[in-house]
Parts: structure tokens; C-alpha cells; sequence
């Protein structure tokens, strides 16, 4: 069979139920999981020092058990019926003109290098015909204590006419019959959806007044993952309400109504007895009526099967033994797996969350949890991160969530910009509060990342030096303020320069500074002017003045 990977929700209900005392045959029928990886998930819970009469798992202990499964998938079995089809007319000839039993031609075939499970041999020649019709025998069940076993189905009642838009809709009844009492309970609904059906488990209780141990469920969609007879799955969401609330969900087998018969009967007597004949103004009138007749005619009638009345049994005998219910309505989450896009978000319920770079970098695939009140980030069964539930077309965002240094261009808040530009200095806060503080800030966005480019180049401190400066003359303009923070570093720069070796000591051709003076183009005779250090020199080069 193919790879089925166990979720968080399923490895918690396995360990509840092995910590409620039930045996790995029990877990893996009421789950759906394969007998051997209860068996894996229950010795890996033993190693992690978890016991029977323990307490449940802590956080590390859940996220180390879901890691365990995190391997991969393995190699998918050959079906039965591949391995079996060339032998088929042997086995037919040792069936038909040999007449061996099962167990000798099973011993055959080992011989012949063909190894299959008895029962799969089995179910393989009952499939052909060659053992021909099976005759059952049907055995009545034994009778189980008192608030230990409730079994719910579904059925069919009729059209209902919905006030709300004047339309017919067809109106389906959720019937939970106690196994012991015979006690019975119905809860009209339009469709099966799980929080339709929580919803009306939840009334179901509060007028019990408690819960069963186990409930048997009928195969609806929400709580069963594919309608498998031998492995069937539970949906994530309804194992964390079944753990929730205490009960343990045991699937009924598809199209096998021996699985569930104290309620099977039910659903026929209540369209017969209570819907047919009866005039309800909406859905809401026909469940205040259910509740009626569910304790003045469904209760009060003699029971065909225990000749007493269910509501008198369940009074005296039941209702003590049930699980108490504490009356607090249930949250409904909802589970979805996402994938983090690009804008480091995932999209949940028309809405979008932002998940952490650091654990859920875009790309990731996450699973993702939402109630009324959160919504959840999950990997690896690890919780990542936790938000505030949006309505349609909302957005929950944690700065803290992108890249350090994508943070201020992907926000593009005015106020976030006002945070990171105070981080730099007092006189760096001050001007980015002057330049965002018009009526348009969003119009000064670009200068307003401009400045903490700045920063960035000529340092902070020199950022907070050059923004003081402009406020001191009430200069908001951040293409001045990059002149200022140049000029101010080519003026530190010439003045931190390190002299010449020869500066200060008379070089050897080295002239007085009057020597490239200008004078008149005709100089005063020698005799009526004095004679300087520049004119001597220009006589002994021969030159002219």
C-alpha cells in the first residue's frame, strides 16, 4: 500500500488510547492506523518515559514521537492478487478435483516460493466463487455497560422549508442511541460538515447530560478520512475534538450495518414517528420538537429489544456512568496544509498570516490550524507561530517575521520607518518625524528610506551629527543632508592627513616665495630701487626681472 504519513493530531489520539488502557488491535481499528505502526508509535512512547498510568505526553515528547515518522515512505506492497493470478488454476484444481483445505494449499504454495497470508488466500478464492456463497449466522450482541458505548448515524428526513430564502432543503437527522438504555437523541441538520456536526454532538451531550466512552461513528466525510473497511482514518479535526472531550471515535465498517445496530433501526422509526405528519416552521422548530419527543415519545416507549422504557433505564442506571460534560461550547479548528509564498505569508480562510524566515522560509510547506479566536503555524508538528484570527480579506503581519534586512521595504509603514530612524539617534528620529509628520507621508516614503541608507554608508553617529545640524537651521530635505554628511567627511578626511616627511626643512632647490611674484613690466633702474633677494638671484641667472 502506499505511504501514509501519521499527523500530530493521530500520534496524541494513539497515546490517549493506550494510555486508556485499550490494546493495539482496539487503537488501530478505532484510528485506522496499520497495527505495526501503533505498535512503533507505542514502544517509541515507552522510550520517551511515557506509561499507561503516566501523564499525557508534554510538547517535546509529542514533537519527538512526530519526528519519528518523518523517514519517508517505503517500498508499496504487491497486491495479493498480482502474487496469487498465475497460480490461479491450480488452486482451482486442488479446491475443485483435490478438495484441500486452505491451510494445505497455502503450505503448497510456500512451497513453490509463493508466500501469502492465510486470510489474504482466503479473501483471494472467496472473491473467485470457488468456495461459493458463505452462509452467516447472525448472533446477537452482548450487551454493554452502562455509559460505555453510544452509536450516531445518519439519515435521510425530508424537504424542510428554509425561512430564511423560501427555498426547500433537504434536511438530514443525526440519531445517537446509548448502548445500554437504549436512550436516544436527534439532531436535525442541512449538511454534514464537521462544525455542523460538532455542533449538534455538543447538544447531544448537554442533553445526556454527559458522554460515552466510545462513540461508533457512521462514515461521513468529515470525520472519515476515505471509508476504508480495514484501515480507516479519522480527520484530523475530529480527533482533536474526540481527545478534546474524552471519548474514543470507533468507525463503523462501510455498508456493514452489524457494526452499529442498536442505531441503525433508528433513523427509519424517527423519520416514521417524528418527521412524517409533523409542521415545523424552520430548522430551529424542528429541533426544539426532536428534543420533546425525544423524552415523551421516544423515551417513554417500550424498547423492542430490552421490553423497558430507555428514558427510565438511562435515569436510574446511565446517567451516573457518563463522562461529564462541563457545558462549555466547543471551538471548532479547521486544518490545512499551505505553502509559504514569496511574501513570506500563507493564505488561510481568504485571509493572510506572515510565518517566521528563520523556521518557515517561502517555499515551506506548514500545516496550519484556525478557530474562532487563532490561527496556528505548524512544521513537523512543531508550533511555529500564533495569530489573531482575520476576518475575509484580512492581513496579520509580524515585522519580526522577514528578513532583517528586507524588514523596512516590505512593511512600507510610515511608523515603522519612524521606529527604525529613531534607532539611530535622537536628531535622526526628530528629522524622520519632521519628514513623515505632513498630511501625505506616503509621499515622503522614498526620502524616508533614503535616510536609512544613509546610515547605513556614513555610519550612525555621523547621521545623527549631520541631522542636527539640519534642524538647527530647519533644513528637511534629505538630498541636502547627504551634501552635509560629504562635506563633513572630506573635511575630517584633509584634516586627519599626514604631512610630508620634508615639510618644514629647506629643500635644496628650494626659492623664496616672492619668486614667482609679478612685477611691472619696466622695472625702476637698480640705483633708485633696493635690492632685494629675488632681484640678485634673477642677475645671476642673467634674466630679466
Amino acid at each position: 500500500m502506499a505511504y501514509t504519513e501519521v499527523t500530530r493530531v493521530e500520534i496524541i489520539e494513539v497515546i490517549r488510547q493506550w494510555q486508556a488502557g485499550r490494546k493495539i488491535r482496539e487503537i488501530a481499528r478505532s484510528t485506522g492506523i496499520a497495527r505495526n505502526t501503533v505498535r512503533k508509535y507505542v514502544l517509541a512512547a515507552q522510550s520517551c518515559g511515557l506509561s499507561r498510568e503516566g501523564p499525557p505526553p508534554d510538547e517535546a515528547q509529542i514533537i519527538a514521537l512526530v519526528q519519528l515518522g518523518r523517514a519517508g515512505p517505503r517500498d508499496a506492497a504487491v497486491p495479493t492478487d498480482k502474487v496469487l493470478e498465475p497460480w490461479a488454476d491450480q488452486i482451482y484444481r486442488w479446491i475443485k478435483d483435490d478438495h484441500l483445505k486452505l491451510t494445505r494449499i497455502q503450505e503448497l504454495l510456500a512451497q513453490r516460493h509463493c508466500v501469502v497470508p492465510y486470510r489474504s488466500l482466503g479473501r483471494y478464492v472467496t472473491r473467485k466463487g470457488w468456495f461459493g456463497k458463505s452462509t452467516r449466522a447472525t448472533v446477537r450482541m452482548a450487551d454493554t455497560e452502562p455509559g460505555q458505548v453510544a452509536e450516531v448515524d445518519f439519515g435521510r428526513l425530508g424537504l424542510l422549508r428554509d425561512p430564511e430564502t423560501g427555498r426547500r432543503r433537504l434536511t438530514w437527522g443525526m440519531v445517537t442511541v446509548l448502548g445500554y438504555s437504549r436512550h436516544t437523541f436527534v439532531w436535525p441538520l442541512y449538511s454534514q460538515r464537521l462544525a455542523d456536526v460538532i455542533e449538534g454532538l455538543e447538544a447531544t451531550w448537554a442533553f445526556f447530560g454527559g458522554l460515552p466512552r466510545y462513540l461508533v461513528l457512521d462514515n461521513f466525510p468529515a470525520a472519515v478520512v476515505g471509508p476504508d473497511p480495514l484501515n480507516p482514518r479519522l480527520s484530523r479535526g475530529f480527533l482533536e475534538y474526540a481527545g478534546y472531550r474524552g471519548f474514543i471515535a470507533d468507525p463503523a465498517r462501510p455498508g456493514h450495518a452489524k457494526d452499529k445496530p442498536k442505531v441503525e433501526r433508528g433513523v427509519p422509526y424517527v423519520r416514521e414517528r417524528f418527521f412524517k405528519g409533523g409542521q415545523f416552521s424552520g430548522l430551529e422548530d424542528m429541533r426544539d420538537q426532536s428534543r420533546r419527543w425525544c423524552l415523551e415519545t421516544a423515551g417513554q416507549r417500550v424498547h423492542g429489544t430490552t421490553r423497558r422504557l430507555p428514558l427510565v433505564v438511562f435515569q436510574e442506571e446511565e446517567r451516573s456512568h457518563l463522562l461529564p460534560y462541563d457545558g462549555e461550547p466547543y471551538d471548532v479548528p479547521e486544518w490545512h496544509e499551505a505553502v509559504v509564498h514569496q511574501d513570506h505569508h500563507v493564505y488561510y480562510r481568504y485571509a493572510i498570516y506572515s510565518a517566521p524566515d528563520t523556521t518557515c522560509p517561502p517555499g515551506t510547506k506548514i500545516e496550519v490550524r484556525g478557530d474562532r479566536k487563532l490561527v496556528k503555524l505548524y512544521r513537523s508538528g512543531k508550533l511555529m507561530k500564533v495569530h489573531p484570527r482575520q476576518p475575509r480579506g484580512g492581513r496579520s503581519t509580524d515585522p519580526d517575521d522577514y528578513p532583517r534586512e528586507l524588514t523596512p521595504y516590505t512593511l512600507r509603514s510610515p511608523d515603522h520607518l519612524r521606529k527604525l530612524s529613531a534607532q539611530l539617534g535622537e536628531s535622526v528620529g526628530q528629522f524622520a518625524d519632521r519628514l513623515l509628520g505632513g498630511p501625505l507621508p506616503w509621499h515622503k516614503m522614498r526620502q524616508a528610506f533614503k535616510l536609512l541608507r544613509l546610515g547605513e554608508k556614513y555610519t550612525a553617529l555621523r547621521l545623527n551629527s549631520a541631522c542636527q545640524k539640519a534642524l538647527s537651521v530647519d533644513l528637511i530635505d534629505v538630498r541636502r543632508l547627504e551634501r552635509i554628511l560629504a562635506q563633513a567627511l572630506e573635511q575630517e578626511a584633509m584634516a586627519t592627513a599626514v604631512p610630508s616627511s620634508s615639510a618644514g626643512l629647506p629643500g635644496r632647490f628650494a626659492l623664496p616665495g616672492g619668486a614667482f611674484a609679478l612685477h611691472e613690466a619696466h622695472p625702476a633702474p637698480p640705483s633708485q630701487t633696493e635690492e632685494t633677494p629675488e632681484t640678485a638671484l634673477n642677475e645671476t641667472r642673467g634674466g630679466t626681472p
